[in-house]
């Protein structure tokens, strides 16, 4: 019996099958429940909520987590286009050997730029102010892209290097003694040089995937602010929330007006607010703003989504 029709073996492929099709599905699964809570919790933070107050769902991180992965999916899908068509012509030139002075000078102005974004990286990690300042993943941007531009550029300097070298050496005359080979390009073309490209391939790589998480961190967490914004720019057009409460609300808002209600039979609510807007409702608890939100001095009232209460809504 072989090894594959054996219980074992048919135990092993199963479980193989499993891994692959869950493992890809739960590290995608935790990406967006990543980003889903960095996005939320910059977008309620706007708003004075503590994320642990709402204890949101699985399922809601997920939904914010797909919101917030949406622009940097399409920007790295529009970079990794541009990046093969770049990529395209670059081999179109290696195709003649004429063209290996212009191909020189692409491969060395590739490396000087990769020089200066990464430059430019390592300056923003170790400046903490310029990258609370700067553009949006400006400096982990610079840091992957530099990385790759630099690896990218030597990697066409070396082998046209290599290229013109073997190019000096064929065209020695009939009889005459090879010219010899450049002690750079010898170095360039030997395994200890190969190897060391390789190990430096798997730090440039280490190196893009860190710089790739912290910029899409940093997106979800402009993705999340960027939707508090919009959510209050839209509150005075949301359906007015009037709230009924047993006991009194103490400092309520600017904007947000009180009325203590005459006693009526077989009903205990004795106050209205008026004026409010509904946040988020989680947790058991409402989460209500005013209608018009100023930064700073904006408030949120967080209410006991129980009997104790009574809503009202009234569309605006």
């Amino acid at each position: 019996m072989t090894a594959a029709a054996s219980p074992g073996g048919q135990f092993l492929q199963r479980t193989r099958a499993v891994v692959n099709v869950l493992g890809p599905a739960t590290v995608v699964t935790s990406l967006l429940f990543y980003f889903g809570y960095v996005a939320t919790t910059a977008r309620f933070r706007y708003f004075g909520v503590y994320l642990s107050l709402m204890n949101q769902s699985l399922q809601d991180m997920l939904l914010y987590g797909v919101e917030a992965v949406y622009p940097p999916l399409i920007a790295v899908s529009v970079m990794g286009l541009l990046g093969l068509a770049a990529h395209a012509g670059v081999r179109l030139l290696l195709l003649s050997e004429d063209r290996d002075d212009v191909t020189g000078w692409v491969g060395l102005f590739v490396a000087l730029l990769g020089c200066l974004a990464l430059a430019r990286g390592v300056v923003g990690i170790l400046v903490p102010r310029i990258a609370r300042t700067e553009t949006i993943a400006t400096t982990p941007l610079c840091l992957g892209a530099g990385a790759v531009g630099l690896a990218y550029g030597s990697w066409l300097l070396r082998r046209i290097a290599i290229r013109r070298d073997r190019r000096r050496l064929g065209s020695a005359p009939d009889g005459a003694d090879p010219p010899a080979r450049s002690p750079v390009v010898d170095w360039l073309d030997s395994p200890a040089c190969v190897r060391l490209c390789r190990y430096a391939m798997a730090w440039i790589t280490l190196l893009v995937i860190a710089s790739a998480f912290w910029t899409a961190n940093s997106f979800a967490a402009a993705y999340g602010l960027g939707r508090a914004l919009d959510d209050a720019d839209s509150l005075p057009g949301r359906p007015e929330v009037v709230l009924y409460t047993k006991e009194p609300l103490r400092d309520l808002p600017t904007g947000v007006s009180g009325t203590r209600l005459e006693p009526t039979a077989g009903s205990q609510l004795r106050y209205r607010y008026r004026g409010l807007r509904l946040l988020v409702q989680a947790n058991g608890r409402l989460f209500l703003v005013p209608a018009h939100w100023t930064t700073p001095g904006g408030r949120t009232l967080v209410v006991p989504y129980d009997s104790t209460v009574h809503l009202e809504l009234v569309p605006s």
